[in-house]
């Protein structure tokens, strides 16, 4: 029996008793059995079935906790079925897609659920975006409702939106320039708008790391769900009961999937507008937060609150902490491991591909540089330049097959014609990797961020790893650069610990040479006060490029 088959099967024989302990399959009496066969029949398989669904078995219970206070389960689909019908009635036409520019609240959750309860693609859009780039992301998608928060108000209008527009967050004595809001719309009453006969297209946004973000979409069908809550149960072990600290922007995969995952159980979501490490803490104290979810920057700033050691309270309740959407270090593992105990799972995944592979915590213990293995219903083939399959440890690039189809990007004119490479179905997701003999997988370096140097082929991220073990680094990021007699030489940009001074090169040097090739040492050290990143935590290269060019 192949290694990747008995893997499988122990993922389906792991989700089994997760399901049962879930309080997924707790019986429900007739007058709910109805109530939730009727929600399937309105809804179809999208998330305002999901939302429909847990507001009929836990009404009462609190769905969402966030800058505003607390709304249950019951109020939070009150105000969704309010909002679509009026947005159903306030357009001259049914809409067909409903775009989201909103931080972690109340008010994304609502947009989402109302969104697919009109059947309309749903549009999750960077709130991070510069004015231009959300500018022309509006333009490529041109959806027919925006439901956006107050801050991108000056910035929407210089767009010339010309759809229907709703605020969703609004701050106290904000201007609003008579716009509806989302709070005008949940007190209006109208009938509802027809029932959603198929499955609701979802649009991601890619990083944008490279130059505008292209959109994603796809209509995500029952298996694919079915596949991923089966994954995340076996590994994560979701509850009804859990509170989860859903940190990561919700516009993105990984957020968006810690929000649909306790609202789909019944469980609580704590999220704040703006991530603040302190506050975090804080939360999982006072909530008695189970599960945080958080991108690798968020919990390297939870490591770094004074006072972490000793503070109990905001680790007694934890039973497990989910990172991914960017590249963690073994030693921010290690690190996380020794603070809060072996409950890390690391998930690796991409907008084209969704969730690809999860790393356990008994994964990250053995092998806390590993991506894990791979989820219920996906392939991953580590392929050569020439596309034959890779050798156990050898490098090559990964190539993904999941039940989230990827059929393209959504259509530019404005831009150059753009897609990935797929084989066999196996869409490529521009990593190098490798596995090891029990076909853990392991991430080298991006294919378009290896560095030539010399002839050597180095990938930043070896090098970035030592780095972080330099007892005065926090992070480190590394780049090649043009070099008329190497080709390319390694620059590497470092953030130092508080108060820390900076060490001389000679001595970074000398740390880098005792643990790598010679030819691994970068030849210049940068020191910065923050690395660049995107909102979910990705490097910002070509903002490094521009830095070491200068």
């Amino acid at each position: 029996m192949s290694a990747d088959l008995n893997h499988s099967l122990r993922q389906w024989s792991s989700a089994i008793p997760a399901v049962l302990s879930s309080g997924m399959l707790t019986p429900v009496g007739p007058r709910k059995a109805v109530a939730l066969a009727r929600s399937f029949y309105r809804y179809g398989p999208t998330p305002a079935m999901l939302l429909a669904a847990t507001a009929i078995r836990h009404p009462d219970k609190v769905a969402i906790i966030d800058d505003t206070g607390q709304l249950t389960y019951r109020r939070l689909q009150q105000r969704a079925e309010a909002i679509a019908a009026a947005l159903f009635a306030a357009c001259p036409a049914a809409p067909k897609s409903v775009g989201i520019i909103c931080r972690n609240h109340r008010g994304f959750a609502e947009a989402m659920a109302a969104g697919a309860q009109l059947g309309a693609e749903l549009i999750f859009i960077n709130t991070e975006l510069p004015a231009p780039q959300l500018q022309a992301i509006l333009a490529r998608h041109d959806p027919d409702v925006l439901i956006y928060d107050d801050e991108y108000a000056v910035t929407v209008e210089k767009a010339d939106f010309a759809g229907l527009r709703v605020l969703a967050w609004c701050e106290p004595h904000a201007d609003l320039t008579g716009l509806p809001t989302l709070d005008d719309l949940a007190a209006r009453s109208h009938p509802a708008p027809p029932r959603v006969r198929h499955a609701v297209k979802l649009t991601l946004l890619t990083s944008g790391t490279t130059g505008l973000a292209k959109g994603v979409p796809r209509a995500v069908e029952p298996r694919a769900i079915v596949l991923l809550t089966l994954t995340a149960m076996a590994i994560l072990r979701l509850r009804s009961t859990d509170r989860v600290l859903v940190a990561p922007p919700m516009f993105h995969g990984f957020g968006l999937l810690s929000l649909l995952g306790p609202l789909a159980l019944g469980g609580t979501a704590i999220c704040r507008r703006r991530f603040d490490a302190a506050t975090a803490l804080d939360d999982i104290a006072r909530h008695q937060v189970s599960v945080v979810m958080a991108v690798p920057v968020m919990l390297q700033r939870l490591l770094a609150v004074p006072g972490l050691a000793e503070s109990r309270s905001a680790r007694s309740s934890l039973r497990v902490m989910v990172t991914g959407a960017a590249p963690i270090s073994p030693t921010t593992i290690s690190k996380l491991i020794e603070a809060f105990g072996p409950i890390l799972v690391n998930g690796y995944g991409s907008t084209e591909a969704g969730l690809v592979t999860i790393a356990t915590p008994v994964d990250l213990v053995a092998a806390p540089d590993t991506i894990g293995r791979a989820a219920l219903g996906v392939s991953v083939r580590i392929l050569r330049a020439d596309r034959s399959e890779a050798a156990t440890g050898e490098i090559g690039e990964i190539f993904v097959r999941s039940g989230l189809e990827y059929t393209g990007y959504t259509p530019d004119p404005t831009a150059k014609v753009s897609t990935k490479e797929v084989i066999d179905g196996h869409v490529s997701t521009g990593d190098m990797g490798h596995f090891d003999a029990s076909r853990r997988f392991f991430i080298d370096g991006r294919a378009d961020d290896m560095i030539v140097s010399g002839g050597e082929n180095v990938f930043p991220g070896e090098v970035e790893d030592r780095l972080a073990t330099h007892p005065d680094i926090t992070e480190a990021v590394v780049i090649g650069v043009p070099d008329p007699e190497f080709g390319q030489v390694l620059n590497a940009f470092v953030v130092l610990g508080p108060g820390v001074a900076a060490p001389g090169e000679d001595a970074l040097k000398q740390h880098v040479r005792e643990g790598l090739e010679r030819y691994k040492v970068p030849k210049r050290f940068v020191v910065l006060d923050e690395i660049p990143r995107n909102a979910s935590g990705k490097v910002l290269r070509a903002k490094l490029h521009a830095l070491a060019g200068s």
